[in-house]
């Protein structure tokens, strides 16, 4: 016993297992499209996070560099016998090595360290100001410990010679 209707049957299950077919095949385009495009962006962020690192190493070495910089000003406090041309050279060789890399990277992940270096020319004015203030300061202390050593010594003379007279 056949159904009357075993064509019109068979044409529908084939066109049901077509339709399944394209599904799945259709699922397993979705599926790794959506694996491939997720690889694409892991890619994508790592490279940013590369590039991120990079940036925050480049940083830390210019803070260590300008912690560097800073401790070469301070050595002029440290020390009366320095050679101060060769420091002076020193801070404004070491001053262009940190502008070389500040201009490397984006303004905006360099704002800070632009500014102090901006700033160091301010800080070399004062800083050469103060040491020409200390040694005018030194100088008139020492003449007036001479004059008053003379003063002392012109009184005690008056005195003497108004003693024996």
């Amino acid at each position: 016993m056949k159904a009357l209707n075993e064509k019109e049957a068979v044409v529908l299950h084939a066109k049901f297992a077509a339709y399944m077919v394209v599904l799945i095949i259709l699922t397993l385009f979705f599926v790794f499209s959506f694996l491939k495009t997720s690889e694409a962006e892991i890619s994508e962020i790592k490279k940013k996070t590369g590039d991120c690192e990079n940036v925050y190493r480049i940083q830390i070495e210019l803070c260590d560099d300008i912690d560097d910089l800073f401790t070469r000003y301070r050595s002029f406090d440290v020390t009366d016998n320095v050679n101060t041309e060769f420091l002076m050279r020193s801070i404004v060789d070491r001053k262009m090595e940190i502008s070389k890399k500040i201009s490397q990277l984006p303004a905006n992940d360099v704002k800070v360290h632009s500014f102090m270096i901006s700033k160091m020319d301010e800080l070399l004015r004062v800083r050469d100001s103060i040491t020409a203030m200390k040694k005018e300061e030194t100088r008139v202390k020492e003449d007036l410990f001479m004059c008053n050593g003379d003063y002392k010594k012109l009184n005690k003379q008056k005195r003497n010679s108004q003693f024996l007279k």
